[in-house]
This record gives structure tokens, C-alpha cells and sequence, in this order.
């Protein structure tokens, strides 16, 4: 290792060049320590919002499905289908960062006079709305912190704009997301709606089925037995009616599910299907999977037919009343109006100013500056050995800085004439 190169031999440059050292950072630290005190203060606003819920349709269900999600009602969670690995913060940092809520917040707030590009976006609205966004997402920050709250952030040179414009950011959210939930409730009060239509066509029809064979045969006194037969009929015909509605809601995208968990549901309305037909008919359930203490080809064809009218009645009867509550719920939740977000910490005053960070300034500059005096150093110091030690090479090198310093001149005294000439 040669001795320029040694720790000491470092320590020996700076020593010796100290007062040149003193001087160069005095004479760049005192200008930015006088201009850093001219700088414009700018004040930033902090706003946190708790994690979004997944909000569904309480209350109401059957066969443990709730049956605003097998109508699609906030099937999703808040009105969004969640792509893999997708939370609903996700969502809404989409929402905070997208064009539309920004434009509206610009709009809505004087942003653009505050930034004096009011006569450019008169001229011109999408140039002005161009500058005015490129200078708001200057001054806005939107994130996710780890813990799944949203954080946004707002500065401006005045404490209480920045607190305006961070409460627009989230009255505007919450109306997008309101308009996106309303859309959701609507759809879904129109489809449940048409399930209690074809619910009350299956009522009506199969009170009179019941009133006909009632004329035709009389009241039926049917033995514990048949009961018993009848409401495990009713339940197979519920199960298949809840499946069937599940399966058209997942076909008309009112609920996620993939392709092989609509293909099991299909499969499920199938068998149901062959048992129901199979007890219907009065043959034994080739499954197994209902059983009953008597033979039911030892009953009467009347009691058969009364069996398979009376579990239509009851399951119609169920079915109805179920989805019309789930109607009325439907209507009200489309009608309300409380706030979908929720605020932790609303934006407020500050109380002290976010920029410019004096220090930090200071210990930058001060930091560049020392490593320029340094890299300086080492060049002269170099240049000197290089002369000392090596004169061929430095007469080279001169030859060139002299001709470098000719070019110089040729252009100052090119310059010099163009301008004599005019």
C-alpha cells in the first residue's frame, strides 16, 4: 500500500488544507442557513381511517346462507369482488389515488386558484385539470399502513386548507363508495323482488291445488307417520328450492364462486331432485338417505298425492315469508344514509409546520459539501504528485487544460462578436 493511500495520509490532507476546509464550508453553509430561514412553510394534515367491514345482510337466512348474499345483496363485501390476495383498504387506496376522486377534490376545494392555474384552465380545461392534479399528488399521499388503516396525508402552506381539502378527501370517498353501495342495494332489492313474485305464483298455486283435492276428496286426516313423511318431503323441496336460488344467483354474478362450486350445486339440485321424485312417486329412496318406519307402497295413492300437494303449500308458504322480510330489509338498507367511512383520527391543525426541515437541510448540504471538498482535494493533491513525480505526464495533461482554457476563450470571445456585430 503506497502512503497516499493510508488513512493518515487522508487525515494529513484535510489537516493540512483546515482553514481552506473552513472558509468553503462557511462560505456555502451561511447562504443555505439564511435561506432555509426564507423557505415557505407548509403545513401537513393527517387523517386515519379504520380498516373498511365487510358489510352484509344481517338477520334473515336459510340453510345457514343469509339471503341477502344468495341474492347478491353486498354478496362481495361493501359492493366489491375482491381479486386474490386483495383486501377492501386495498380498495379503497385505489379509490384515494384515482383520478376521479382527485379532480373532484380539486374542483371542489379552489385548489387550482390556490396553485394560480385558474387562467390556464380556462383556456384550456383538461391542461389546467392536467397541471392541477400533477400538483395536488405533489402535496397528497395515500397508504396503507401495516396494520390495514388508511393514512392520508395533505400539505399545503396553510394549516387549515390542509385540514379543508383532507375532509373533502373523505366526503368524497364516502360518496363514491355510497354511490357504489346504492347501485349494489338496488340490483339486489330488484332481483329479490323478483324471487317473492315466483315464490307467491308457487303459493297461490299450490293453495289451489290443496282447495281442489280438498273438493275432490275431502280433509285427510294424515297419522303421525305421514306427517313426519310430509315435513322431511318439505325440507328436501326447501333444500332444493335455497340450492336452485343459490345457483342462479352465482350464475347472474350476484355471488363469487368458481366454476366447480356452481358444477357441486348442480350436482346437489340433481340428487335432490331424484329423491324427491323417488318419495313422491311412493318408491323407497335408492340412496338410503330418508327413511321411514312403514313402506310407503302400503299407502293409499290419495294420501300420496295429498303428501306432494301439502309440502308444496308449506315450502311456498316458508319461502314467501322469508323473502318478503328479506324484501323489506332490502328496501331500508337501500334507504340509508349513515357515513360508510369510519374516521380514527379526523384532520386537524398540525400544530407545527411539516416543511422544510431546517436540520435536515443543514446536515445535507453540509454532508455534500464536505464529501465535494474532499473529492476536490484529492484531485489537486494528485495533480501535484502527478507534477512532481511524473513531469512528462503533467506537461501532457497541462497541454491539454491549456487548450481546454483556449476553447474557453475562442467561445467568450465568439459570444463577444456576435454580439458587437448586432
Amino acid at each position: 500500500m503506497t502512503p497516499e493511500r493510508t488513512p493518515g495520509y487522508y487525515l494529513y490532507v484535510l489537516l493540512r488544507n483546515r482553514w481552506f476546509l473552513v472558509k468553503a464550508i462557511l462560505v456555502v453553509m451561511v447562504p443555505t442557513v439564511i435561506v432555509s430561514y426564507f423557505l415557505p412553510k407548509k403545513y401537513t394534515a393527517t387523517t386515519l381511517l379504520m380498516p373498511p367491514d365487510v358489510q352484509t345482510s344481517p338477520g334473515i337466512g336459510i340453510g345457514g346462507l343469509a339471503v341477502g348474499e344468495f341474492a347478491g345483496f353486498f354478496g362481495a363485501g361493501m359492493g366489491y369482488a375482491l381479486p386474490l390476495m386483495a383486501t377492501l383498504s386495498d380498495v379503497y387506496l385505489e379509490i384515494l389515488n384515482s383520478r376521479t376522486l382527485v379532480e373532484q377534490v380539486i374542483l371542489s376545494t379552489g385548489y387550482i386558484d390556490s396553485m394560480d392555474i385558474r387562467e390556464q384552465y380556462e383556456i384550456d380545461e383538461q391542461v389546467g385539470l392536467y397541471w392541477a392534479r400533477k400538483a395536488f399528488r405533489n402535496d397528497y399521499s395515500a397508504e396503507v399502513t401495516p396494520s390495514g388503516f388508511l393514512k392520508i396525508e395533505m400539505t399545503t402552506s396553510d394549516p387549515w386548507y390542509s385540514v379543508e381539502v383532507s375532509e373533502r378527501v373523505v366526503t368524497v370517498l364516502d360518496s363514491l363508495n355510497r354511490q357504489v353501495l346504492l347501485n349494489r342495494a338496488a340490483n339486489a332489492r330488484l332481483f329479490i323482488q323478483q324471487q317473492v313474485s315466483n315464490a307467491e305464483s308457487l303459493l297461490e298455486a299450490s293453495v289451489s291445488a290443496l282447495e281442489a283435492f280438498e273438493i275432490e276428496h275431502g280433509v285427510v286426516s294424515l297419522d303421525r307417520e305421514l306427517g313426519e313423511y310430509i315435513s322431511a318431503l318439505a325440507s328436501l323441496k326447501r333444500q332444493y328450492l335455497e340450492l336452485s336460488a343459490q345457483a342462479q344467483a352465482m350464475r347472474q354474478g350476484f355471488v363469487y364462486g368458481s366454476s366447480g362450486t356452481l358444477r357441486e350445486l348442480e350436482l346437489r339440485i340433481s340428487a335432490l331432485a331424484d329423491v324427491i321424485e323417488s318419495l313422491e312417486s311412493g318408491s323407497p329412496d335408492p340412496r338410503g338417505e330418508v327413511r321411514f318406519a312403514f313402506s310407503l307402497s302400503d299407502l293409499p295413492e290419495m294420501q300420496f298425492e295429498y303428501a306432494g300437494l301439502r309440502s308444496d303449500y308449506e315450502t311456498a308458504l316458508r319461502l314467501t315469508s322469508l323473502l318478503r322480510a328479506s324484501l323489506e330489509q332490502a328496501r331500508v338498507e337501500e334507504s340509508v344514509s349513515t357515513p360508510t367511512i369510519r374516521v380514527l383520527d379526523a384532520p386537524g391543525h398540525p400544530g407545527w409546520k411539516s416543511k422544510p426541515k431546517k436540520l435536515y437541510i443543514w446536515i445535507e448540504v453540509f454532508v455534500v459539501t464536505i464529501v465535494l471538498l474532499f473529492i476536490f482535494l484529492m484531485i489537486r493533491e494528485r495533480a501535484w504528485l502527478m507534477r512532481e513525480k511524473s513531469p512528462e505526464e503533467w506537461s501532457r495533461w497541462s497541454r491539454l487544460l491549456d487548450d481546454l482554457r483556449g476553447d474557453l476563450r475562442f467561445w467568450r470571445k465568439g459570444g463577444r462578436s456576435g454580439r458587437n456585430a448586432r
